[in-house]
């Protein structure tokens, strides 16, 4: 009788082991989020078949860095950032009133990409008018030479 009673005792301490062992199933490694990004603003002087006359020059401001006077098409150097970030590139058109041809083209397309994908681009309009109505459309609104475009890199 106690070789049953030990025969059974072990069978089921043998069981109660089995059936408490927890199987490791191998868990897929998950994809870090990145925590940076690669930041390029650019700001061209053409859209379609219209291009910017070169009697402007850019003052250009952006997050990372500020531009110094300058010609357009402009590309920024690369800025690392850490993520989440507020890309942001400002500018504004300055002009020697002599220098305006009699045909003038305005206009400027911002954008900002990061790890090499368009994050935000510009939806400016370029015009194409007489140096006489350019002049008019500056006094009526000194800001129409100026841009902003922003956007949240994540």
């Amino acid at each position: 009788m106690k070789k049953v009673t030990f025969l059974l005792a072990t069978l089921l301490i043998g069981g109660l082991m089995l059936t408490g062992c927890k199987k490791d199933d191998p868990q897929p490694t998950p994809t870090p989020t990145p925590t940076t990004a690669k930041v390029i603003y650019e700001v061209t002087n053409k859209q379609g078949v219209f291009a910017a006359s070169d009697c402007f020059k850019y003052t250009i401001t952006y997050v990372g860095a500020d531009g110094n006077s300058i010609s357009l098409p402009w590309t920024s150097p690369e800025i690392t950032v850490n993520l989440p970030f507020n890309a942001k590139v400002e500018g504004k058109a300055t002009y020697n009133e002599a220098s305006i041809p009699d045909l003038v083209t305005f206009g400027r397309t911002p954008s900002i990409t990061a790890d090499g994908k368009l994050v935000a681009i510009g939806n400016d309009a370029y015009q194409a008018v007489s140096k006489e109505r350019f002049l008019a459309l500056v006094a009526e609104d000194s800001g129409m030479l100026n841009f902003s475009l922003s956007e949240k890199v994540e």
